[in-house]
């Protein structure tokens, strides 16, 4: 067997090998979280929604995110200032005129004009997973808000908390919310499941309120430019031809 043939046949099997690396299903962190608002206060039907806004300022509707993060690599400081220059990227001075908080507890306008997106994070920080607040259910003690999430991330992370919006729609031009953090829970960076009990979380607060601002997504952009460009020539095309626009 010659020297070359031998290289080819090694890099052959190498080739191989990392083929089937690639094929086998990377394996995630399974975060289970198990959270409630109003448990055992003794809410009742009918006042259920009023409660919890006047209570959590979130409703029924209301968007909980689920942020992660790894310690080892990664602040805790910019979550627990609950400023939202550390939570969220700055998107400018909102110029329209004042807009009461979601959810409309009061007249409660931000105390500045600064515009944030909800959909950003601390450095290092993910949106692991995001859902909204259903409708109430009942039990011995009343009715109360449950919220089960199951999801599975890829990546390093020993840190949770909770990020709730008072608003129910995140995808506005310009809005205005309250919006709160939890503590966070301590858990194993390592690969399997981590269950976050009720305790600690259930207890989070929408207790700031700003104006934000979501960006398009880049596909949605996309979808603009190509709808005007495709308008742009087609008006082009009747003025060649004579034909009114």
């Amino acid at each position: 067997m010659s020297k070359k043939t031998h290289w080819s046949r090694g890099w052959a099997l190498l080739g191989t090998l990392g083929l089937c690396l690639w094929a086998i299903p990377a394996h995630g962190l399974v975060v289970s979280v198990d959270i409630g608002w109003g448990y055992g206060l003794g809410w009742t039907a009918g006042n259920d929604n009023a409660n919890l806004i006047n209570n959590y300022n979130l409703q029924e509707g209301s968007i909980v995110q689920i942020i992660m993060y790894n310690s080892a690599t990664h602040t805790n400081q910019a979550f627990l200032t609950e400023d939202p220059d550390w939570n969220f990227d700055y998107m400018g001075s909102y110029g329209g005129s004042n807009l009461s908080s979601e959810p409309y507890t009061s007249s409660n306008y931000p105390d500045t004009r600064d515009a944030y997106d909800p959909t950003t994070a601390p450095t290092g920080h993910v949106i692991a997973y995001q859902t909204q607040i259903g409708n109430s259910i009942s039990n011995a003690n009343g009715y109360w808000y449950y919220l089960y999430a199951q999801f599975e991330i890829l990546g390093t992370y020993d840190r949770l908390y909770l990020r709730v919006f008072g608003a129910t729609n995140l995808n506005q031009a310009v809005f205005a919310s309250y919006w709160g953090l939890s503590t966070q829970m301590v858990g194993t960076n390592i690969v399997g499941t981590w269950y976050v009990p009720i305790g600690s979380l259930d207890n989070t607060v929408a207790d700031q309120k700003n104006y934000f601002e979501v960006i398009p997504e880049p596909s949605a952009l996309a979808l603009f430019m190509l709808g005007g460009a495709t308008m742009l020539a087609h008006r082009q095309r009747r003025r060649k031809t004579g034909r009114p626009c």
